[in-house]
């Protein structure tokens, strides 16, 4: 019996060194395989929704001194992520790979495919397999436990406004993860007039039992026209913090890494409705509102005045309020004053009220009413017109005091046949009372020019305050204005610092890339777009709408074709005029923002 049992022992003992040994076998052929490639490019998923980027890894074996060359990634939004090494030894034999990482944010929903890598390896060209990839829109995303760490809602009040209607409008960033570098595109809101409900808050609120910190952005939105309205989405970019998928090393513990990524907004339609027939005295108020009326006295004398003042007070389209129409005052003098308002901007819209003044001066005395005051409005609510009037003032005017006499003189002997004259007090007195001051005269001296730029300087100030306020305003009509007119300046001083930065002139790749950020930060403040995200297509076909000649876009789109294939091409690639490309970047962006400002002041 024992004899058995060890006789069984030994054969369970052959048989798992037999499978580990083909284990073994299998890793080092695997090994071997790997080893024997020299690139490959994966991705760490094939299906993901808009706005979350794809990680695009490419990995190289033995190459020393060559790097991969990018397909097309026109219908993404490319970005160059860590470039990782390693070093392993399998079968007594040295590999050393390099890893390339970038992040790829697909521009709308559909099916990809992204093109094989190239790399250039003693005269032959490898090239990876083509990669299939699928993204999905906000509404057919799966609810995936990591795709909720972050997300965009909107949402408005009432989808059916009346023309004018206040529309309050909620946009709301969930987050949590770790966040940096937050950016929002500026919102759009097509035809409609957008009023900001206060600065942007921030609190933590629960979502089906996961806890978030939100930033919370409001709007009241006002329709100025009838009809369907479309708000666009919103594009928020900004940085997360995410665990590396894989280690590179044995030291890697888990090692936090940033992610970019993108939400956008899905877009909100509304039907506007047009206001039924106004009757007479209404000014194109929508909302809730209120009138008042008061006197500040109730009696008064003739000649002296009484502050009338009208409020108007509600919630909706409170800017629209107007000076009311005042009733027909006989026997009053009436001058007004300037109106003084007040706008409250809380979570649920606008509210506020504007009160107008004027002093009332009677010209003779007796007992004045006031008649009521009417205002008209729209009560979405309710859908009708609404009236709203004040009450009857009564004003009692009681004649004067009477008019006092000024007595200058006091006669002296009013008994005698002459009248002797004091003088009591000096009304009027001469400016001068020699003949001296006939003479004609002058500034000498000194005191010409004093005085003549005395003269000068308060037109001048006024002139420089009108320059100043007009560019203030079409700064505030035009807010892309700032970023074109500066465009030029900033350049200039990036690339001048980029000239003299000693870590740029000896590292190519840093010079290439800072480059190619600064054309692409210059065309998209000098054409109101963003920068950072343009593709050269994308950049040449915006340029192509503008007055710039054919050959200046043409220079711009092999400049571009040069610094990508310099950054992320062969090694060779990156020492293409790297003495003179700063200074032929300078001569293109003054060529070209000469001809774009050539066009604005055509127009």
């Amino acid at each position: 019996m024992v004899s058995h049992r060890a006789t069984r022992s030994a054969a369970e003992s052959r048989r798992r060194l037999s499978r580990l040994a083909g284990a073994l076998l299998s890793a080092l052929a695997i090994a071997d395989a790997v080893s024997a490639q020299r690139i490959q490019a994966t991705v760490d998923r094939n299906q993901t929704t808009l706005g979350r980027p794809i990680e695009l890894t490419v990995r190289t074996w033995d190459v020393a001194g060559a790097r991969p060359r990018l397909p097309d990634l026109s219908a993404f939004r490319a970005q160059a992520g860590p470039v990782g090494q390693q070093v392993s030894l399998v079968n007594n034999k040295m590999s050393a790979s390099l890893s390339y990482t970038y992040y790829l944010t697909a521009r709308e929903p559909g099916e990809f495919v992204i093109g094989p890598v190239s790399l250039e390896v003693e005269g032959e060209t490898l090239e990876t397999e083509p990669i299939r990839i699928r993204v999905l829109a906000d509404d057919e995303a799966p609810a995936a436990e990591d795709d909720r760490d972050t997300f965009v809602t909107v949402s408005i009040s009432e989808e059916r406004p009346y023309v004018g209607q206040q529309v309050v409008y909620v946009w709301r960033f969930y987050r949590r993860v770790q966040v940096a570098d937050a950016q929002l595109e500026e919102m759009s809101f097509g035809d409609l007039v957008a009023e900001n409900l206060g600065d942007v808050r921030e609190f933590r609120t629960t979502e089906n039992g996961v806890e978030y910190l939100v930033n919370e952005i409001r709007k009241a939105l006002f329709p100025q026209r009838p009809g369907p309205v479309v708000i666009p989405p919103s594009v928020l970019s900004f940085q997360v913090a995410v665990r590396s998928r894989r280690s590179r090393s044995v030291f890697d513990f888990g090692r936090v890494a940033m992610e970019p990524r993108s939400l956008r907004s899905r877009p909100l339609e509304l039907e506007v409705l047009p206001l039924p027939p106004a009757p007479p005295g209404f000014r194109g108020l929508v909302g809730d509102f209120d009138i008042d009326a008061s006197l500040a006295r109730a009696q008064v004398a003739v000649g002296e005045s009484a502050t009338f003042a009208v409020t108007v007070s509600g919630r909706g389209n409170v800017q629209m309020i107007g000076p009311p129409e005042l009733p027909e005052l006989q026997g009053f003098k009436v001058y007004d004053d300037k109106p003084s308002s007040r706008i409250e901007r809380a979570e649920g819209g606008l509210s506020g009220s504007k009160t107008f003044r004027s002093a009332l001066v009677p010209l003779q005395p007796g007992e004045t009413e006031v008649a009521p005051l009417r205002l008209v409005y729209f009560d979405p609510a309710a859908e009708e017109f609404r009236v709203k009037t004040t009450t009857a003032l009564t004003l009692d005017v009681v004649p004067g005091e009477g008019r006092e006499d000024l007595m200058l003189t006091e006669s002296v002997a009013p008994t005698t046949g002459k009248v002797a004259v004091k003088i009591l007090a000096d009304d009027i007195l001469p400016l001068h009372r020699g003949l001296r001051s006939l003479r004609p005269g002058g500034l000498d001296g000194w005191r010409a020019p004093v005085a003549a730029l005395g003269f000068a300087l308060p037109p001048l100030a006024v002139f420089a305050l009108w320059l100043w306020a007009r560019r203030e305003s079409r700064f505030a009509q035009d807010r892309g204005l700032r970023r074109r007119q500066g465009a030029l300046r900033v350049a200039r001083r990036t690339l001048r610092d980029l000239a003299e930065d000693a870590e740029a002139r000896h590292d190519p790749e840093i010079l290439i890339e800072r480059c190619s950020r600064c054309l692409r930060h210059y065309v998209g403040d000098k054409l109101d777009l963003e920068g950072s995200s343009l593709t050269t297509a994308e950049v040449e076909a915006a340029l192509r709408e503008t007055a710039a000649t054919d050959a200046t876009v043409r220079r711009v789109r092999e400049l571009f074709d040069r610094l990508d294939a310099a950054q992320y091409g062969a090694a060779s690639d990156r020492n293409l005029q790297r003495d003179r490309i700063v200074k032929n970047l300078d001569q293109l962006v003054t060529t070209l923002d000469a001809e774009l400002s050539a066009r604005r002041g055509r127009r």
